[in-house]
């Protein structure tokens, strides 16, 4: 098995893997930086936005490597900076595309070594300390030797393997049912605002009771970094009719900067497979299980 050794292994190449990887390469370490995808940013490709840089009074709270991520993207033009918004407090839109060239960009300038395409698959503890861990990834496994092992998995996978005590889900083992993100083009904002107008209880007020004065459709209108959530009258209206395949009572989108485009946030993926699963074994598993006698 080919052997790789670093000052520093970061498993995880989405935003807390980045800042891990780049900082650390910056302050003199050798870095390698393992990725399972073929791309790096994680969540940051998704076009979900940054939250909470600013506070209630608009004040700038957050800064070093995020803030200059940020910084780069808007010079790019692919943000907008930081904007208030009275629900989230918040909004820094990234363009979900661009933010991985610049991860890209940040890495090789560090001078961060990557392994793309390689999960976590193994890892040796001596003494409650990792001595190594071990990547697989086209058809081959690479152990991997470090003086500090960081987890950027997102999901505490490198913790857990090493034994570290853990929890799933709430009081009741329930956990949070994961959203199937996408960017949807063609969207008029304007139009959408005017219904809004023409609607507004179709605004969350009466669900999320600490909006903000101001949470309206000129917001939606006028805000270049602006969230949407709402609709929950006409989603029960639809639902009733059966006309709503969702199990969803909110419908989240996010504006991009990107002209016409915003991203989706309101598929919960638990509940949507278990529907499919339902119909396959429904409709095409019990005709294949039968005996052809």
């Amino acid at each position: 098995m080919k052997q790789i050794k670093k000052d520093v292994v970061v498993i995880g190449g989405g935003p807390g893997g980045l800042a891990a990887a780049i900082t650390a390469a910056r302050e003199g370490a050798s870095v390698l930086l393992v990725e399972r995808n073929g791309y790096l940013g994680g969540q940051l490709g998704s076009g979900l936005p940054f939250l909470g840089f600013l506070d209630k009074k608009r004040r700038r709270i957050i800064g070093g490597f995020a803030q200059e991520f940020v910084d780069r993207l808007e010079a790019a033009g692919a943000s907008y900076g930081h904007e208030y918004c009275p629900h989230h407090l918040s909004t820094t839109l990234i363009d979900p595309f661009y933010a991985r060239i610049l991860s890209f960009e940040m890495v090789r300038e560090a001078g961060v070594e990557i392994l793309l395409h390689c999960e976590l698959s193994d890892v040796k503890t001596e003494n409650g300390k990792i001595t190594s861990v071990t990547v697989a990834g086209k058809g081959q496994q690479i152990e991997l030797l470090a003086n500090v092992f960081v987890d950027g998995t997102g999901d505490a996978d490198l913790a857990y393997m090493a034994g570290a005590e853990c929890v799933k889900g709430d009081e009741d083992g329930v956990l949070q049912p994961p959203t199937l993100m996408f960017n949807l083009g063609g969207v008029d904002i304007d139009r959408f605002a005017d219904y809004l107008a023409a609607n507004p209880e179709q605004l969350p007020h009466a669900v999320i009771p600490n909006i903000e004065e101001g949470y309206d459709a000129e917001f939606i209108r006028n805000t270049k970094s602006a969230i949407f959530l709402g609709l929950n009258p006409l989603i029960e209206k639809l639902r009733k009719e059966g006309n709503c395949p969702v199990y969803r009572d909110t419908v989240i989108f996010i504006k991009q900067p990107i002209p016409g485009h915003v991203a989706i946030n309101t598929i919960r993926l638990l509940t949507l497979m278990a529907q499919i699963f339902a119909t396959l074994v429904t409709v095409r598993w019990r005709p294949i299980c039968r005996s052809p006698r």
